[in-house]
């Protein structure tokens, strides 16, 4: 099974559950004895029952409410918003649970469309996920729209942020068809930002400034509509090691051919890799592309077609 931000809470609620019913059931019995033995010993049997289903409740009780908030946490992730978080404080709180240590993780969030904003987040983190912890590397999360302090870990996706490039690195041109509903969508000031954070040059499609607000959605969909349609082969590719959304960030060269054109190589550009797409982009490949007809550096590469 696979760990998500829920899997400990479920366990832990289980076990909590399980363990409450069985004190209920011992004090039934210690009830049973305190009412059929002689009355100097029933005391101490009434005493005993009580003392076990008290426990027996409050642990049922602690069950159910950990089991709420598990339920909470899948909800999150379901239908939360999807973002990014950059860890800038983490500590452990010295609580473990099944030899798991517990961590206070302080978060930089950065949704699509909003400004990056700080938010805590305590976890019980298996041992082999640590390390993720502190590689530098941004976390996937899913944030409640109706409360952003709400923040979950999305772990099943945290290999997708944190996977290495394979052979020739993959990438797309400026706006490239997602592999996938990615329920992310993008600012071109968010993606100018993180190219400055990388130290790349900024692109020319990313430099205007009236297209600050544009998302990468609108820039796809006005491509879909009227966009040439061509192929580009990957001539050069580079990894910024940013993320933004759940895109991977890149510059790349390409060689553009349209049909009834010469092939024409563009200068090398900004790019975003859906993370769902990394693994289909290779230096050297040509893949289907989309152009605009009066800017052939603002292209989408349509990688399920690939």
């Amino acid at each position: 099974m696979s760990f998500t931000g829920s899997t400990m809470g479920k366990h832990s609620s289980r076990w909590l559950i399980i363990v409450g019913i069985i004190e209920l059931a011992v004090a039934a019995l210690f009830v049973f004895l305190a009412v059929t033995l002689p009355s100097f010993i029933a005391f101490g049997m009434w005493l005993t029952a009580a003392i076990l289903g008290v426990t027996g409740l409050v642990l049922i009780l602690i069950g159910m409410r950990v089991r709420k908030s598990s339920a909470a946490t899948d909800e999150i992730l379901t239908g939360g918003m999807a973002g990014t978080a950059q860890i800038t404080g983490l500590t452990q709180t010295g609580m473990y649970l099944n030899e798991q240590p517990q961590v206070s993780m302080d978060l930089l969030i950065n949704l699509p469309g909003r400004p990056p904003y700080p938010a805590t987040r305590k976890e019980f983190v298996p041992l082999i996920l640590l390390g993720r912890l502190t590689s530098g590397q941004p976390l996937p999360v899913r944030v409640d729209p109706a409360d952003p302090q709400k923040v979950v870990i999305d772990w099943q996706n945290v290999g997708l942020l944190s996977q290495p490039m394979m052979g020739a690195q993959p990438m797309q041109a400026a706006a490239s068809e997602p592999s996938g509903s990615s329920g992310v969508d993008e600012t071109l000031n968010q993606v100018q930002a993180a190219l400055a954070a990388s130290g790349a040059a900024a692109a020319a499609p990313f430099a205007v400034a009236d297209r600050g607000n544009y998302s990468v959605e609108q820039l796809r969909q006005y491509l879909r509509t009227s966009g040439l349609q061509g192929e580009a082969r990957i001539d050069k590719l580079t990894d910024t090691g940013q993320i933004v959304g759940d895109e991977r960030l890149y510059t790349m060269q390409v060689t553009l051919s349209l049909p009834g054109r010469e092939p024409l190589q563009l200068a090398e550009s900004a790019a975003m890799v859906p993370l769902r797409a990394m693994h289909k982009v290779r230096v050297g490949w040509k893949v289907p592309v989309r152009v605009a007809a009066d800017n052939p550096n603002l292209m989408m590469f349509e990688w399920d077609k690939v």
